[in-house]
């Protein structure tokens, strides 16, 4: 999946918590500035990436 699959077409910046009111990310990501892979469980499996604030509080984190 690209990071242009994320976005909704709505760009607008809280700048209070610096993510995009559409699709929670960063400028840096929008911007396609590269961000360090998460780190590897003991299983050698990358770590889920957390989801945005905005996204969280509206969905909840989920479950294991």
């Amino acid at each position: 999946m690209s990071a242009d699959a994320l976005c909704v077409g709505v760009c607008m910046i809280d700048w209070d918590s610096g993510v995009c009111l559409g699709c929670g990310r960063t400028a840096d990501e929008i911007n396609g500035v590269p961000i360090p892979p998460p780190p590897a469980d003991e299983r050698g499996a990358a770590a889920p990436a957390p989801l945005p604030p905005n996204v969280a509080a509206q969905v909840g984190e989920g479950s294991d």
